[in-house]
């Protein structure tokens, strides 16, 4: 068994003892069953390894459930616009003329052509259908002639404050690309079936069963009570089996209720995401009263920080609001070293996505230069540095699992992208574990203690070396055992 110590983990105990959903026992075999029933489940699995179910700090689960369900444009699915083009005109052959075609996942720095795709490539892809087509980051999208013409969307039309169009430098026409206009295009488009939502988020959430994952984090920057009532609604009649924590908007200040589904689905920190283009400098006195306002009311604050400036501008928002200590920085993944003594001191968190170092490395190494590589994702330096670090999916942008992602940010990480911040891959399984559970104040939960809630992931491999090569054999939810890898049941037994 694995437990927490400080920034990692350690070996101890053999085995754990769980009753009522909470861990009861830990400690010899003989100790644990002498704290259960006598008809007790018992499993035994040689050489495997007992951990805290994985916290995924930071995700989306509509967008991931939904991208999973649709046209996957993703590196691991094309390499080439026509790759990607064909699949599009594929998936609109199949759909009834006039309807929508929903892709995802596709990265400009990945194609071969190093380039966005245009409205008119998707035009002659899908001539009768509108298309949208999402980036990986979901903050940029191509939309051919007829999903811009529904979105309302052409040459007279002013970019909105803190988004931005794409033009062709032939002619400066729109060419489809849209940054950080998503919430218009969604309002053009008819929203999804219930039953087709239900099924992709119950397919997506077994994926993450299988992956260790028991708490998802749903970091939505416009949560509200709508996106509340959906989400919990999941958690309630199990299509959602992991516990569920739903940040609120900061629009929505004090609109979620604490919880609901019997305690399964809780109501997170306060997410903020500055409506600036990312680079833009983020008012630090705006964003400071919105911290002020979430402090007020006891709640903790998140904050969308993807670059230099804006991880500056949050910890200065942090400091101007008062105590700084416990709130968020979401990303983050440049921060010069004066930047992390200073979080550090401030006492603030940082979550991170580990699963990009492996997924976009080709992004990162086009896009920085040589002095920005060398502060990208500085962990070695953040856990030195006392940071309390906790590692996320941000899904649909990543598709790493904790235990590859875990991997990526220790013996496999790029030699190019800062290899001497590289962490102990226990380093990194903490950050998924008790670094996610303090982040995120889930106080009963990240560690295999007495008390806890029977939250627990067994895993055989090499966790020590490489964790990507690992495999998860069972992962309990609530004391439940929701997922078994083929094979673990019948090492199953009644005593």
């Amino acid at each position: 068994m694995l437990t927490p110590d400080g920034a990692s983990l350690r070996h101890a105990h053999d085995a754990v003892a769980c009753l009522e959903g909470r861990i009861v026992a830990v400690g010899t075999p003989e100790d644990c069953a002498r704290a259960l029933p006598a008809d007790h489940r018992r499993i035994v699995v040689p050489g495997a390894s007992v951990l805290p179910g994985f916290i995924d700090a930071h995700l989306h689960v509509l967008a991931a459930a939904m991208a999973e369900a649709g046209v996957d444009c993703s590196p691991r699915a094309v390499s080439t616009i026509p790759e990607l083009l064909d699949l599009i005109a594929r998936a609109a052959a199949e759909r009834p003329p006039g309807s929508w075609v929903r892709a995802h996942g596709y990265e400009e720095t990945m194609l071969a052509e190093r380039r966005h795709p245009t409205r008119s490539e998707l035009d002659a892809a899908a001539p009768g259908h509108p298309v949208r087509l999402t980036h990986r980051s979901g903050h940029a999208e191509v939309l051919n002639s007829r999903a811009l013409a529904l979105a309302g969307i052409d040459e007279s039309v002013p970019e909105p404050p803190g988004a931005a169009f794409g033009r062709s430098l032939e002619d400066g026409r729109l060419d489809g690309l849209l940054l950080d206009m998503a919430d218009r295009v969604e309002a053009a488009m008819p929203p999804p079936d219930s039953s087709a939502v239900e099924a992709a988020v119950g397919a997506w959430a077994r994926e993450r069963l299988a992956e260790g994952v028991t708490t998802l984090v749903d970091a939505g920057p416009r949560n509200s009570l709508s996106e509340w009532a959906t989400l919990a609604g999941l958690a309630a009649d199990g299509t959602l089996p992991q516990r569920l924590v739903v940040m609120e908007g900061a629009a929505h200040l004090g609109e979620l209720p604490e919880q609901a589904a019997g305690g399964r689905a809780r109501r997170g920190e306060v997410k903020v995401q500055p409506h600036a283009l990312e680079g833009d400098v983020v008012g630090v006195e705006d964003l400071a009263a919105v911290v002020r306002a979430a402090a007020g009311a006891g709640r903790r604050v998140a904050v969308h920080a993807p670059t230099v400036e804006s991880v500056r501008a949050a910890l200065d928002a942090f400091r101007a609001a008062g105590d700084p200590r416990g709130h968020r920085i979401e990303h983050a993944p440049l921060l010069p070293r004066d930047l992390v003594e200073a979080i550090a001191e401030a006492g603030v968190a940082v979550v991170a996505q580990p699963g990009l170092l492996t997924e976009v490395t080709a992004r990162y190494e086009q896009l920085l230069s040589p002095a920005e590589r060398e502060r990208l994702h500085p962990w070695r330096d953040a856990i030195n540095a006392g940071v309390t670090l906790a590692f996320s999916s941000d899904a649909p942008v990543s598709r790493s699992g904790p235990l590859a992602a875990s991997t990526a940010a220790s013996s496999e990480r790029p030699g190019t992208l800062a290899p001497g911040q590289a962490i102990e891959p226990f380093e990194a399984l903490a950050a998924w574990t008790s670094g996610a559970a303090a982040v995120c104040a889930l106080d009963d939960r990240g560690r295999v203690e007495p008390g806890r809630v029977a939250d627990l992931v067994v895993v055989e491999g090499p966790l020590e070396t490489d964790p990507a090569a690992c495999r998860v054999l069972a992962t309990v939810v609530a004391g439940e055992v929701l997922y078994e890898a083929p094979g673990v049941g019948s090492a199953g037994s009644r005593d």
